[in-house]
């Protein structure tokens, strides 16, 4: 019973506050307090810092403490004044969106704005290889970012990561001889499909491209993403063939 009052009481203040930020915020003037700032005040009056400094005619930055600043913004001065009116049924119901809405899927959100637009579902394996050449175009000039796996750098395996997997493949974080192991040779390669190279860093299998046709592949190179020739003097002693990713027989 004891635990239920609590609940109630801290739920009570909860809207107070929130009733009382809200109707600061729909007044003419506000005070400046201690560790205000321009950006503060203007966010909790729903303004920008320029409409703020114009509204009072600041030339600077720098505000004092106990300095009235005109705040009135009529656009939302209607919206705030609802929230006054706001009762403990409402803020109950913000508590349990926030409960059921989580960080993480806030900053995935923000992620996935910086991906490229895909279609919604893919068919077919040739879908995918299709679309991954789609997906890999935009992302020239990317900088190369040892183990990097976004649109703020990769590596050379982390780049046919990131594409086949926003081309709707699933797919596992594989380094380059991983990604040989799991796919399969091919004669009579496509866009889509994988071209490999040995002994550029290391010996062995060491470096990875997306083929793009007419003897061109792209690839995460040592600076940047970019477009090469296999039959460039560099890469033409390296190469080592076509594969085509394993989990793409499974696809239909």
């Amino acid at each position: 019973m004891k635990k239920k009052v609590f609940s109630v009481m801290a739920t009570v203040a909860l809207a107070t506050c929130i009733a009382t930020g809200s109707a600061e915020a729909a007044t003419e003037q506000y005070t400046v307090k201690t560790g205000d700032s321009l950006w503060k005040i203007a966010s909790l009056h729903k303004l920008t810092v320029d409409e703020l400094k114009k509204m009072n005619n600041l030339t600077t930055d720098s505000i004092k403490v106990s300095q009235k600043l005109l705040v009135k913004n009529p656009a939302t001065a209607k919206q705030n004044g609802k929230l006054n009116t706001a009762n403990v049924n409402d803020v109950n119901k913000s508590l349990t969106v926030s409960k059921q809405t989580s960080s993480t899927s806030f900053f995935k959100s923000t992620e996935a704005k910086d991906k490229p637009v895909l279609p919604a579902l893919l068919k077919s394996a040739k879908d995918i290889q299709l679309a991954s050449v789609e997906v890999a175009l935009p992302l020239l000039d990317t900088p190369y970012v040892w183990a990097g796996v976004t649109p703020e750098g990769f590596d050379c395996s982390g780049f046919i990561y990131y594409v086949f997997t926003n081309a709707g493949l699933q797919l596992p974080r594989l380094d380059t001889v991983s990604m040989f192991t799991n796919s399969n040779s091919v004669d009579e390669p496509v866009p889509g499909d994988l071209v490999f190279f040995e002994n550029t860093y290391r010996e062995g299998i060491s470096h990875a491209g997306i083929y793009l046709g007419d003897g061109k592949f792209i690839h995460a190179g040592t600076k940047k993403v970019e477009i090469a020739t296999i039959d460039s003097p560099y890469w033409k002693d390296k190469f080592v063939g076509f594969t085509r990713f394993s989990q793409l027989q499974t696809v239909r």
